[in-house]
C-alpha cells in the first residue's frame, strides 16, 4: 500500500519549536498541494516569488471567508474596517496611490535620523542589563524596540510609549489561527485605544504639521490623493503592526541562532563590518515571518496543479529561505554568505515598506548584545515559541553575560 504523501501541518508536533524539517520534507516530496486546512501550499523558492508576481493572486484577505477575522465577526466591524485600509491588505489600483506616499515618507533622510534614534532606543534598553549582569532579550529588549522606535518618529510622548507596546501586541495577536472571542475582543479594545489617541494627535499634526512622520503622513501626497482621516489613523495602527511582531522576533530569533552557533557569534562579535549581511543571512536562516497567503481571482495553475478563483494559496516564505536550489547548503548558517533575494521581507508589490527601518534597529540591537561581551549567554535550557503558524518567535530568551 502506497503512503500517503507527506501535507502540511504547523500544528504537528514540534513544528512551533523547528519547522525545518517540516517545510524540507514538504519541498522534496509535495512542494505543492492541497492541505487538509483547505487552502493550497507552497514550499518551494520558484514557485513562492512566481506567486508574489501573479496578478491574479490578490492579497484581499476580505475575499477568504475562512479569514478568522472576517468569519467571527461582521465585515463592517471596526477592527475589520480597520484592516482593510491596510497597505499589505490591498490590490491595484487603490494600493498603489498608498504605497507611494508611504514610499515618500519612508525616505532615505527618514532612514537616516532612525538610524539615529534607533541606536539611542537601543543603548536606553540595554543599559539596565548591563547593570544587572542579564535580563529577558524578548520582554526586556526587543519587544520594546520597534514600538518605542515608532512613537519617537511618530513624536508620541515618551510616557506613553509603553501603552502603545500593550496596544499593538493586542491586535497582533488577532491575527493567529487559534483566534479566542476573548482575544478578539482585546483587539477590538486596543484599536479603539489606538483611536482615541492618534485619532485627535493626528487631526492636529494635520492642521499645524511638525517634523515626524505623523505630520509627513497627514500632507504628503501622491496622484493626486492624500490619506483620509480614516486611512491616515489605520495607517499608523499598521505600522506598529507590521514593525512591532516581526522587529521583535527577527532581534530575539537572531540571537538565539547566534547562540546556537557560537562559531559565528565569535565570528560576529570579531568582525563588526559584517553585521548588515549577518542580518539578512539570519533571517534567512530562521526568520519570523512563515508566510504569506493569497487568494486566486479567477482559475489559475500552479506547478500543473489546477486552483480555482477564491481559494487561498498559501506562500511559505520560511521554506523557500531554506531552499537548496536557491540558497546552497542551505540549512547551514554563514554570516560570509552572500545573501541575495531572501524573502523575509515579502517580495514585489507587497514588500515590507519599513525593511531599513527593520535591519536598522536589529543591526543596533545586535551591536548592543555582541557589546556584553564572550560571556553572553542563555539561561534558560527549554525555550517556549509562540503558538503561532504564521509569526514565528520566542516568548522569552533569558540571557546573562
Amino acid at each position: 500500500m502506497e503512503a500517503e504523501p507527506v501535507s502540511y501541518n504547523p500544528l504537528s508536533p514540534g513544528f512551533f519549536a523547528d519547522p525545518y524539517p517540516h517545510y524540507r520534507q514538504l519541498r522534496e516530496q509535495n512542494p505543492v498541494h492541497y492541505s487538509r486546512y483547505g487552502f493550497w501550499v507552497l514550499t518551494r523558492y520558484r514557485d513562492v516569488v512566481a506567486a508574489y508576481r501573479e496578478p491574479l493572486l490578490s492579497r484581499d484577505m476580505r475575499l477568504w471567508e475562512n479569514f478568522e477575522v472576517w468569519r467571527r465577526s461582521p465585515a463592517d466591524g471596526p477592527l475589520e474596517r480597520m484592516m482593510a485600509n491596510w497597505i499589505v491588505m490591498i490590490d491595484p489600483p487603490r494600493h498603489s496611490p498608498l504605497r507611494a506616499i508611504h514610499e515618500q515618507v519612508f525616505d532615505s533622510a527618514l532612514m537616516t535620523r532612525a538610524d539615529a534614534v534607533a541606536a539611542r532606543i537601543v543603548a536606553e534598553l540595554a543599559e539596565p542589563a548591563r547593570a544587572a549582569g542579564g535580563f529577558d532579550a524578548v520582554a526586556d529588549f526587543a519587544d520594546r524596540i520597534p514600538v518605542y522606535l515608532l512613537c519617537a518618529l511618530l513624536d508620541v510622548p515618551r510616557p506613553d510609549w509603553d501603552a502603545f507596546v500593550g496596544w499593538s501586541r493586542a491586535i497582533a495577536l488577532t491575527s493567529e489561527p487559534q483566534l479566542t472571542t476573548k482575544v478578539l475582543q482585546q483587539g477590538r479594545e486596543a484599536q479603539q485605544s489606538f483611536y482615541d489617541y492618534l485619532g485627535p494627535l493626528a487631526a492636529r499634526r494635520r492642521a499645524r504639521p511638525g517634523d515626524d512622520v505623523l505630520s509627513a503622513m497627514a500632507v504628503t501626497e501622491a496622484g493626486g490623493t492624500r490619506l483620509s482621516d480614516e486611512e491616515l489613523v489605520d495607517s499608523l495602527v499598521f505600522l506598529y503592526q507590521a514593525g512591532h511582531p516581526t522587529s521583535t522576533q527577527l532581534i530575539a530569533l537572531a540571537l538565539q541562532s547566534l547562540l546556537e552557533h557560537p562559531g559565528q557569534l565569535g565570528l560576529l562579535r570579531d568582525e563588526r563590518s559584517l553585521l548588515p549581511g549577518a542580518i539578512e543571512e539570519l533571517q534567512r536562516f530562521d526568520g519570523p515571518v512563515q508566510m504569506n497567503d493569497r487568494v486566486a481571482l479567477a482559475d489559475i495553475e500552479i506547478d500543473g496543479q489546477p486552483v480555482t478563483k477564491g481559494q487561498v494559496v498559501r506562500l511559505c516564505l520560511a521554506s523557500a529561505n531554506r531552499d537548496e536550489e536557491q540558497f546552497p547548503d542551505a540549512d547551514r548558517l554563514d554570516l560570509r554568505r552572500e545573501v541575495r533575494g531572501q524573502l523575509g521581507y515579502g517580495h514585489g508589490l507587497h514588500a515590507c515598506i519599513g525593511a531599513a527601518l527593520g535591519r536598522a534597529q536589529t543591526r543596533h540591537a545586535l551591536g548592543a548584545l555582541l557589546d556584553f561581551g564572550p560571556g553572553l549567554r542563555a539561561t534558560a535550557q527549554r525555550r517556549r515559541y509562540l503558538p503561532s503558524p504564521s509569526n514565528r518567535g520566542l516568548v522569552s530568551l533569558p540571557v546573562e553575560f
